[in-house]
Order: C-alpha cells, then sequence, then structure tokens
C-alpha cells in the first residue's frame, strides 16, 4: 500500500488528524495548490468532532440523524446475465446526495493508496491519458499463454456493517467510535453494503486492500500479472495454473472475509478465445466477435422496423414500449455503439460504420437527453 503518500501530504499542510496527533479542529477547505483529490482527501480526514461532520455535509446535526434513524432505500430486482435475479438497493433523496458526496471524497484517499491492481471504480485526475478502466484491466493480459478468471460471490452483500465500520476507525481515516458509527450508517443498509449506493463501489475497494495486496505478492512470487475489477479476479501467466495454486488463491479469498464464485472460475489457454472483463486479450484489447454481431443484428432491426418495434424485440416484451423505453433502448444502444468506439478505436472501420448507421437515432437521444439534463 502506499500509505506513505497519504501521510506526506497531511504533514505537508499540517493538517487535522488524529493519527498523526494534529490538533485543532475541522479545517473546512483544504490548503490552495492541491489537486482536487489531494483537497478531498486532507478535508474528509480532518474530520474529529460530531460537528465537523455536519460542516462537512453542509447539514444540520437533527437532518443527519433523522437520515440516520431513517435511511431512504427504493428496492428493484434486475435479471443477472444468465440466471437468478439481483437485487438493488437504491437510496434516494438527501441520502444519495450525501453519498455521493462521501464518495468524491473517499476516492480521494483511495487515489494515495490504490494498488495497481485495482481498476474498477476508480475516478481518474484531469489530464489523464488512461483509457477506460475495463482496457487497463485487460491490458497486463494480453498475449499470455494462460489466464485465470475467478469472481468473488455476492460480492457488495459479502462487506458487512461491521467491517465497513472498522475500515473508518483504521488507518487512513482513524476516525473515532462516533464519527465511524455516523458514517457507517450512511452507507449500509441491511447489515451490509448496498448494491445500487454510489458509495458502495469504492468502500469496496477500500475493503479489498488487503486481499490485492496479498494477491499481487502471491502472483510476483510465480511471476504472474494481476488485476481486480470489482469482484472479477484475472490472473495471467505463460506457465500453466497447477490446482495447489488455485487453491491457495481460494483459501486467500476466504482468509479475506470472500467467497469464490464456483461458477464463474475457467482457465482459458492461449488457443482458444480469453476474455478479461468480456474483452479479448488473445493478441491484442478486443471486442468479443459475439458483441459486435449483435451490435450489427440490432443496426438492422432498428433500420428496418423503426426504433418502437427495435425496442420491444430487445425488451422482449408483447407490449409496445412507451416513448421513455424507446428512449432508454436508444441510449443504451449508443453507449454500445461508443464503447466500440473506445476499444477499437474512432478510427476503426467497424466504429466508423455503425456510427454512421446510427447518426439519425443518435440525433434523437441527444435532443432528449439535453432536455432533461438538470
Amino acid at each position: 500500500m502506499k500509505q506513505s503518500n497519504l501521510e506526506e501530504l497531511i504533514e505537508k499542510h499540517a493538517v487535522t488528524h488524529r493519527c498523526l496527533q494534529h490538533s485543532g479542529s475541522f479545517i473546512g477547505d483544504a490548503p490552495t495548490g492541491l489537486t482536487s483529490f489531494e483537497r478531498y482527501a486532507i478535508n474528509l480526514l480532518s474530520i474529529v468532532r460530531p460537528s465537523d461532520l455536519c460542516s462537512f455535509f453542509k447539514i444540520h446535526h437533527l437532518e443527519l440523524e433523522t437520515i440516520i434513524n431513517k435511511p431512504n432505500y427504493i428496492t428493484y430486482h434486475l435479471p443477472k446475465k444468465k440466471n437468478g435475479i439481483r437485487a438493488i438497493n437504491a437510496p434516494i433523496g438527501r441520502l444519495k446526495n450525501l453519498q455521493k458526496k462521501l464518495n468524491r471524497h473517499l476516492q480521494g484517499v483511495y487515489s494515495s493508496i490504490k494498488p495497481d491492481s485495482a481498476k474498477g471504480f476508480v475516478l481518474h485526475k484531469k489530464g489523464s491519458n488512461l483509457k477506460a478502466n475495463i482496457v487497463e484491466n485487460a491490458l497486463p493480459h494480453v498475449g499470455k499463454k494462460y489466464v485465470l478468471n475467478m469472481d468473488i460471490k455476492d460480492f457488495f452483500t459479502s462487506i458487512s456493517d461491521q467491517r465497513i465500520y472498522l475500515i473508518f476507525r483504521a488507518k487512513p481515516f482513524c476516525f473515532d467510535t462516533q464519527i465511524a458509527s455516523v458514517l457507517t450508517y450512511l452507507v449500509t443498509t441491511n447489515d451490509c453494503l448496498p448494491q445500487g449506493a454510489p458509495s458502495s463501489p469504492i468502500l469496496s475497494n477500500f475493503a479489498c486492500l488487503s486481499l490485492d495486496e496479498k494477491l499481487t505478492a502471491f502472483s510476483n512470487q510465480n511471476n504472474w500479472n494481476y488485476t481486480r475489477y470489482a469482484d472479477d479476479l484475472t490472473f495471467s501467466s505463460n506457465e500453466p495454473f497447477n490446482p495447489v495454486q488455485i487453491d491457495f488463491i481460494k483459501q486467500l479469498l476466504m482468509q479475506e472475509g470472500f467467497e469464490p464464485n464456483e461458477k464463474k472460475f475457467r482457465v482459458r489457454t492461449f488457443n482458444k478465445k480469453q476474455l478479461v472483463t468480456g474483452l479479448v486479450v488473445n493478441e491484442k484489447v478486443n471486442i468479443d466477435r459475439k458483441m459486435l454481431k449483435k451490435t450489427r443484428a440490432m443496426l438492422y432491426d432498428l433500420r428496418v422496423n423503426g426504433a418502437s418495434k427495435a425496442a420491444q424485440n430487445h425488451l422482449k416484451t408483447e407490449y409496445r414500449p412507451s416513448k421513455d423505453d424507446q428512449l432508454i433502448f436508444l441510449q443504451k444502444f449508443n453507449g454500445t455503439i461508443n464503447f466500440i468506439g473506445q476499444i477499437r478505436g474512432k478510427e476503426d472501420a467497424i466504429y466508423v460504420k455503425m456510427k454512421s448507421e446510427f447518426s439519425s437515432y443518435f440525433a434523437i437521444v441527444e435532443d432528449e437527453r439535453n432536455r432533461y439534463k438538470y
């Protein structure tokens, strides 16, 4: 971990922090001359007292108590890619706004201690030339003879509220019991991290700090590459993985409080299609042919039958989709085409052709998006 970077930053600007034995109270705004990530980190780590927390969120303590005692979530279910249903607990109202603000500041702290292996749920600093995180996650595994994919079962719900509380109590936060408890109440529900909350992804990264450190060390010992994108773990090597090594990885996962998902375990050799978070990595990072074929079929459906019928076919419903459903379909489709361009390049012939075919519908999407922008 890069703990020293954060400590040097705090020491340099003489910021209040319990673990470093500084004195004083909440500073409100970090010193000038810092990046936005550094300011976010300092402002969050400077919280000492409950009044500091209220100042940080710009909220009266009575309203904060109400939000904690009566957290406002809506629950809905989404089908998983293959089998099963995923429960989404999404915060609404002021709770969602507080979690969004906390997420930004947690990102600031995490940016100073983030291991190189963590690729998901990470915000990049402005001016960065880095590509999409999903590409970063795939790049280390390009051209390897063996790629091992593993998945953590029930990722968010396996991270308990007690675990989040201990994260806030430990370095680099070192909040007292009261502050740690309030923050834990704000970001958890049903005794765990809710899938659907803005703050859950970054907190899951904090929960995986020890796991990433241990798996990176083990991978280095074996001359492997290791990356983690959320709950997806990927290892690659030019030598075969043996059962003892695989068992050790699973044991490490369980020691860290996670359970491997046996249904999503696979090893792919160089003579078969190797996928890392949906991207092909045999020779270069590329889009799966199945995705390209599906996108072409959707474009044809859209061109021949129009948005209403294409949305109906895509949603697999007997009823004609509403205007809102059609808009959502077009927005997602536009995102898919943009993703293809992001991976293959904006000059790629396949992307250029798809973008051109979609152009008339793209204008509709942009017009609707601007109309409802807030």
